[in-house]
């Protein structure tokens, strides 16, 4: 689609420079992009207020610009996304970098959202795969595993976070679950590189998604 206009929210802060790689890719094949962060208004004690709580149940890992890494609650956050993507009406797609279950709970029209489009997808690779899900942190087991329980996927969960990267680390974390029976690595966080993707594969007999590959690749396709 000609003069498609892409803005990329990430629920952090932006630009995210973990990232830059792969937006300028996305430049260079056409896309016009905008990065948006849901916390760019937001000064460091805002941020911390919506820190999750002990009842919190749906906690998501971003980044901000200075590189460090945050935990916040999904419940709290969700006021704000929504006003952030609200204010994104002139655009072609609006993409939420985060892979977190928001499938019905955000009505845009134009919004892409990872985790509908990485279910979809797995779906129509194999429905009777085991999946083996690592997400950033420990504390996020319950929900990342729910949501593909939920798609009707057997499941199990490991973390290890890409924004304090350890190549063993990850590795080690994916070869255990390989040895429980995973027929398919999910890397399940927008945070995970094709280059973090690359320093396991060989090592492992398993394949490997990467969302933000998977989706950035099906962003270049529609537009």
């Amino acid at each position: 689609m000609r003069h498609s206009k892409i803005a990329i929210v990430t629920i952090g802060q932006a630009p995210r420079k973990d990232m830059a790689e792969d937006i300028q890719q996305l430049r260079e094949a056409g896309l016009q992009v905008q990065e948006v962060g849901v916390l760019d208004l937001l000064s460091p004690s805002e941020i911390a207020t919506l820190a999750p709580s002990s009842v919190d149940t749906d906690i998501l890992v971003t980044l901000l610009t200075n590189g460090q890494q945050v935990k916040l609650s999904k419940q709290k956050l969700m006021p704000y996304i929504q006003t952030c993507i609200s204010n994104l009406h002139e655009f072609t797609w609006v993409l939420l970098m985060c892979t977190g279950d928001f499938t019905n709970k955000l009505p845009f029209k134009n919004l892409l959202l990872p985790d509908r489009m990485m279910i979809n997808l797995v779906k129509g690779l194999q429905t009777e795969l085991v999946l083996g899900l690592i997400g950033p942190e420990p504390d996020q087991q319950t929900t990342v595993a729910e949501k593909w329980q939920k798609a009707q996927f057997a499941v199990s969960f490991s973390a290890s976070s890409p924004y304090h990267f350890n190549a063993q680390d990850l590795l080690t974390k994916a070869q255990q679950l390989e040895d429980h029976g995973a027929d398919l690595l999910i890397l399940d966080c927008m945070g995970y590189s094709t280059t973090m993707k690359n320093t396991i594969k060989d090592k492992l007999n398993i394949p490997i998604i990467v969302p933000r590959e998977a989706v950035f690749t099906i962003l270049k396709a529609i537009c």
